[in-house]
């Protein structure tokens, strides 16, 4: 995209934004549209020269009455660190961060890479006008139409803001994250829900539960067959049922025991043509594992060929209401994310030749999420790399990702290495893998004799090591270039959970650790980078005391929490409730006698001590 066509694109949703639209109005010309965006080059092409000439400057301005602009105005320059968060509506990360534009105005920007198609990236918003307003403010969603099976809403709120919570029509409670990056001016927050629900609120809190402002959430998604009329009756082809409609506009709407996942626009004007006009030989949908769509009406086989050469066949019927096209759906759901691993859709005549093809390559990521640090070691299928990851509270630790083609990349936070120690991660597939320490040459499996491989990434902080490993309780002996034994480690494999940095609520324990719950684990996370972890537990009270710093939760009967030294001195803890609805009391304190042997002890409402560690 050049200046002109970027400053125009900017001026026309400006205007949009002004006007009193359906909030869901570009959400369904985006799938409308086949998740194809709007081609600028092609828009442009088609207005005369003269006419792009005046629409520019009088788009930028505003309007007819507002002077004209001789230049753009310049990109927003990032505020503090951007948030990478999963967008659960396409499997693919997404960025949020802040900015300040040519006037000096800090906005909020947010970048979106769509499965199998472009990247959307947009700043806008007086976020300083905002947060005068409310404490906590709406500024996207990732809602469509039609609906995958989770959104994900976020936006800004004030410093202040330590929980955000989203209430349904249904009078749930679903509370999301909030977080600051470091050098932010305001606060991020993010919440995912199931689709099915209807948020109809916000509430932000403060770090004691004090609410601070409740917001209302006006973006709306009823199913598009609600809002249209049926033009024929509904056909089945392989478990979906598929049926015209003929307002807003005429569309064929795929749905799934009632639940509507796709839709193709038959208008005629309109049928099997991209934005640009030009004609094509199939309209493929993926949503939820499901992949159907429509192709040229002389089609009467379609096959999905996977990447490892699988072949998914489609049934396929030509359509009963004479619209002219064929339609077809997949006899079985894909696993895995089609448009990161890449695939061939290709469709045959009658008498088995080939008709037509798409070919789809595999997504390559609009940006790095987790770059590198050193080099990119390549073990067996997978490539393994060292990098920063981002805490829930938005903290940065060490972290070693992993990925696997078809597959999200993972990466696991670990505690400091020294160099002469070692740490295992969760295993890779069916071998144990870990870091360890520059001292580290040479790796082996005690019991089994089993040897291993050590890499060494150029520009790493630390090494790999990787043996190939059954299972089990094994452990592993980790030696120097004298072939003497610097660390064992092993046994079982660490829970994943005790390592993945979580993408929960993180709570406030004090000024120096928060704590965490996420797929049943509470971690306790602290600035010095240690954690423990709880899987799949709750137990009357568990914490982190080191340096005279006290952080940790106890069952809600707790009402009350001290640190008892052996002189008869006492600290008592400040407490608060959890976010997370699990009857958890979270407590902390600091303490300036450091002496490690302290008691901490929990009491009830009548005073009487009912744990003591």
């Amino acid at each position: 995209m050049n200046d002109l066509e970027e400053r125009l694109r900017a001026a026309l949703d400006a205007r949009a934004a002004t006007y009193e639209a359906s909030p869901t109005a570009w959400m369904k010309v985006q799938q409308r549209a086949g998740r194809r965006r709007w081609a600028w080059p092609v828009i442009l092409a088609a207005l005369p020269v003269a006419l792009v000439a005046v629409l520019v400057p009088v788009l930028l301005n505003g309007g007819l009455d507002r002077q004209t602009v001789t230049g753009p105005p310049p990109n927003p320059v990032p505020v503090g660190r951007e948030l990478v968060i999963d967008n659960p509506a396409e499997n693919r990360p997404m960025r949020l961060w802040y900015a300040t534009d040519h006037r000096g105005l800090v906005v909020f920007c947010h970048a979106v890479q769509y499965a199998g198609d472009a990247t959307q990236t947009s700043c806008g918003g007086n976020v300083g006008a905002q947060a005068m307003k409310s404490a906590g403010w709406f500024e996207g969603t990732t809602q469509s139409v039609p609906p995958r099976e989770s959104v994900l809403d976020y936006g800004g709120a004030r410093p202040d803001v330590a929980t955000v919570t989203a209430v349904t029509k249904k009078g749930t409670r679903v509370t999301g994250a909030v977080r600051r990056p470091a050098g932010a001016p305001f606060k991020i927050w993010t919440v995912v829900f199931p689709a099915t629900d209807q948020v109809t609120a916000y509430e932000f809190a403060a770090a004691d539960g004090r609410l601070l402002s409740r917001v209302a959430r006006t973006v709306a998604m009823p199913p598009e067959a609600e809002q249209g009329r049926p033009a024929g009756a509904a056909t089945d082809l392989a478990d979906l049922s598929v049926r015209p409609y003929s307002t807003p506009d005429r569309t064929l709407i795929w749905t799934l025991d009632g639940r509507e996942l796709g839709l193709n626009l038959v208008r005629a004007k309109d049928l099997m043509r991209d934005m640009g006009g030009k004609p094509m030989d199939v309209e493929l949908r993926v949503n939820g594992g499901r992949w159907f769509g429509i192709a040229r009406p002389a089609t009467a086989k379609v096959e999905l060929v996977r990447k490892d050469g699988k072949v998914l066949r489609a049934a396929v019927k030509q359509d009963p209401w004479k619209i002219g096209v064929r339609l077809f759906a997949g006899e079985e759901p894909v696993s895995g994310d089609l448009y990161l691993e890449g695939f061939a859709l290709v469709g045959y005549d009658s008498s088995g030749k080939e008709l037509w093809r798409e070919d789809h390559p595999a997504d390559k990521p609009a940006w790095d999420p987790h770059p590198p640090i050193g080099e990119v070691v390549t073990i067996g299928e997978a490539k393994v790399w060292f990098s920063k990851v981002t805490l829930a509270d938005g903290r940065t630790w060490d972290g070693l990702c992993r990925s696997v083609a078809g597959e999200k990349t993972t990466c696991d936070a670990f505690q400091p290495v020294a160099a002469g120690d070692a740490e295992r991660l969760p295993d890779l597939g069916k071998s144990a893998i870990g870091v360890a320490g520059s001292e580290v040459t040479q790796v082996e499996a005690v019991t089994s004799g089993t040897r291993g491989s050590v890499y060494a990434p150029s520009g790493a902080p630390l090494k790999i090591w990787v043996v190939p490993n059954r299972g089990g309780s094994e452990r592993f002996a980790l030696r120097n270039a004298e072939q003497d034994t610097v660390a064992t480690v092993g046994g079982s494999a660490p829970d994943k959970c005790s390592v993945s940095p979580p993408v929960g609520q993180a709570a406030a324990l004090g000024t120096w650790a928060t704590l965490t719950h996420q797929d049943g684990c509470l971690i306790i996370w602290t600035d010095n980078g240690r954690f423990i972890t709880e899987k799949h537990k709750i137990d009357d009270a568990t914490y982190e005391f080191r340096s005279g710093f006290l952080a940790g939760y106890a069952v809600v009967k707790t009402a009350k929490v001290e640190l008892v030294y052996d002189d008869g001195s006492r600290v008592t803890a400040t407490l608060t409730a959890d976010p997370w609805g699990l009857g958890l009391t979270l407590f902390s304190a600091r303490s300036t006698n450091s002496n490690p042997d302290a008691d901490v002890v929990g009491y009830d409402a009548a005073g009487k001590e009912i744990w003591r560690r």
